[in-house]
């Protein structure tokens, strides 16, 4: 749980209603005429690859926040309001945070750019007493902006051991063993992934590359295809007989959150190191008593997967 994000949701919470002594429930009237809390944003070190957000909060704020949302528009896009950025409610963010305050009189913060021309960054603070502040919006323009980070285009071995639960009569020879992807970057600011997955099956996920935290996160969507996520929508028979299926999955409970995969730089090239979150696996069902049942998973790249470089394209 993100405890560290809610803590200003619930200062915020507790600190609206006041309860009087038969159980009414009244606006809370403590910060009535008191100065907001404020957190000053400066833009420093602009690049033409990046630049600093230097964050300064005033003495009576519990949590100070930021949000940049990176555009081809000098056009504002809707600022959220100072509690979405507080509680880190806010989306469609190149980059946001909810920071807790402490002895610090200032912060700054790394941007780098991703082929956007505008970067907009909306700032807000929360008091200690549950008073949120102005929302304030800078724009930093850098035409021709880019990353001073090249991706390597390469060919990756997945290390995804195969279970034997079920027996080699089962499934295909080499189902579930390592296997080769190919990351590339496909358009610009776009990458993909392709492979024949588990040995069993083709198709390309389309990702995009975080330059802040080195990741690249696929969702699932197929690579120029609109139908829908690959991740929960691909089954099929495992045996000749039929009585086998298996289907593939995403991570999480509905099989549907992204993997995302960290990246590692040398002389400012990016490569795939290793699964930094998220899965993709085989579940087998099966309907030999009549109906489909869970019975098992056949293999699973997670965390615990090898990524190992075979060679650059």
């Amino acid at each position: 749980m993100k405890i560290r994000y809610i803590i200003a949701s619930v200062v915020l919470g507790s600190l609206l209603f006041t309860s009087c002594g038969d159980g009414i429930s009244l606006p809370n009237t403590d910060n009535k005429g008191k100065a907001k809390p404020t957190v000053g944003v400066e833009i420093t070190d602009q690049t033409e690859t990046g630049f600093n957000i230097k964050l300064s909060p005033s003495a009576d704020v519990q949590n100070y926040a930021y949000a940049v949302y990176a555009t081809d528009s000098e056009e504002v896009p809707a600022a959220p309001s100072a509690y979405e950025l507080v509680t880190r409610g806010v989306a469609g963010t190149y980059a946001a945070n909810s920071i807790i305050k402490g002895d610090e009189t200032s912060k700054d913060v790394k941007i780098n750019c991703i082929l956007k021309d505008y970067y907009h960054v909306c700032v807000a603070a929360i008091s200690k007493s549950g008073l949120l502040g102005e929302v304030e919006t800078k724009t930093v323009h850098i035409p021709g902006a880019h990353p001073d980070v090249t991706f390597v285009n390469a060919v990756y071995t997945f290390d995804a051991p195969m279970s034997d639960e079920f027996g080699s009569d089962a499934f295909a020879p080499g189902l579930g063993g390592p296997f080769d992807i190919t990351i590339a970057e496909a358009d610009p600011a776009v990458y993909v992934m392709d492979a024949t997955w588990f040995g069993l099956f083709k198709f390309t996920l389309e990702g995009t590359y975080d330059y802040t935290d080195n990741t690249l996160t696929f969702d699932g969507t197929f690579y120029k295809d609109t139908q829908g996520s690959a991740f929960g929508y691909i089954c099929g028979y495992a045996n000749a007989a039929q009585t086998l299926g298996w289907a593939l999955f995403g991570g999480g409970q509905s099989g549907k959150e992204p993997l995302v995969l960290q990246c590692e730089l040398k002389d400012k090239k990016a490569y795939v190191t290793s699964i930094k979150s998220g899965a993709i696996e085989i579940d087998i069902a099966d309907r030999s008593s009549g109906s489909w049942a869970m019975a098992g998973i056949i293999s699973l790249i997670d965390r615990t997967t090898k990524v190992t470089l075979k060679q650059e394209l």
